[in-house]
């Protein structure tokens, strides 16, 4: 007896088959610092009474999120094929460990299945690493000396901006119990302060004149900018404060020019901002000085800080309209030799 119709008849059925295998992927963390490793998990299902052998998934990944073990070819993507076999009516799980060497938002849209293109969504986004301005920063003597005077911090009881790991110092009845039952891990409800600091960070990311950087080294300072005023932001939350940031430049998925984070408290506030700096690229947008003036009627009592290449441009007009109504502003200088 030939075996071509039973190759053919399986073959058929292989192919059915292939077509009703469940796929989705997802990251293990919503959101990571560059530098840090995250998991893309992925589970494939077989929904057909055959076992499934040589399951081909065709991958596509940024080369900013590099794969463990994976010698990165030419061009922008890495390429490579994740086998599966598939008991009869099973689902599989397998973990890709990549290490994010690049601030961004990312997102995965669709892989090939055997040849069948299937839409599998994950997205990632990579905050800025958290370094402080210079050697000593003047946020952080400006903090040292508040948190020297009579103004304390307070939690406030009736408020709620969010639920966080347990930290070390955490009072026992911040305890959420319900969360904590349902992660595993306990949980403390975070409370907002009593506090009447303000602080808001800028960064001008317009090029300097008459002296412009080349690209690289735009990117590069752009870059670091972006972190210092992660650690100014983080510092901030840590103490309390309310703090709100804003830049001259565009954010993926946005059709604004600029991008503009009012201020607020909390650790959810402080992710929205870290979300929105992954998601910003590096272009030029509306004016800096326009940007400024869109604030003059609803900054009172802040700390402005101002990161800029163009240290001598005029600011002094906006700066001492602000000073005027009780905020202070310090400009922070970014230089390509630093």
């Amino acid at each position: 007896m030939s075996l071509t119709p039973l190759i053919i008849a399986y073959l058929v059925l292989r192919r059915i088959g292939i077509g009703r295998v469940e796929y989705r992927r997802y990251f293990s963390e919503e959101g990571v610092f560059e530098g840090e490793t995250v998991l893309l998990i992925e589970e494939i299902s077989n929904r057909f009474f055959l076992p499934l052998i040589m399951v081909d998934v065709d991958v596509c990944i940024n080369n900013d999120l590099q794969v463990a073990g994976y010698r990165s070819a030419s061009g922008g993507m890495q390429q490579f094929i994740s086998r599966f076999y598939l008991p009869s009516f099973m689902q599989v799980k397998r973990s890709i460990r990549l290490t994010c060497v690049k601030r961004g938002y990312y997102r995965l849209e669709s892989v090939n299945i055997c040849g069948i293109p299937l839409t599998a969504n994950a997205e990632l986004h990579v905050y800025p690493q958290a370094l402080p301005y210079g050697e000593s920063s003047p946020m952080e003597n400006e903090m040292q000396n508040t948190a020297q005077t009579d103004r304390r911090l307070f939690q406030d009881p009736f408020s709620f901006s969010g639920i966080r790991d347990y930290r070390q110092g955490d009072a026992f009845r911040s305890i959420n119990y319900k969360a904590t039952a349902k992660t595993g891990t306990i949980k403390v409800n975070d409370r907002d302060f009593f506090s009447s600091r303000n602080i808001m960070v800028y960064i001008d990311f317009a090029q300097s004149y008459p002296h412009p950087l080349t690209t690289e080294a735009y990117s590069a300072l752009m870059e670091r900018a972006l972190s210092y005023s992660a650690d100014m932001v983080w510092s901030s939350i840590q103490q309390g404060f309310s703090v709100g940031f804003a830049a001259n430049c565009r954010a993926l998925g946005r059709n604004k020019n600029f991008t503009s984070f009012p201020m607020g408290r909390g650790h959810s506030h402080y992710i929205e901002i870290l979300r929105e700096m992954a998601a910003i690229r590096m272009m030029e947008g509306c004016s800096f000085m326009w940007l400024l003036k869109q604030d003059l009627d609803t900054l009172w009592n802040v700390d402005i800080y101002i990161m800029t290449t163009n240290a001598s441009q005029p600011l002094d007009e906006v700066a001492d309209i602000y000073t005027s109504r009780g905020n202070h502003v310090t400009v922070l200088a970014l230089e390509d030799d630093m």
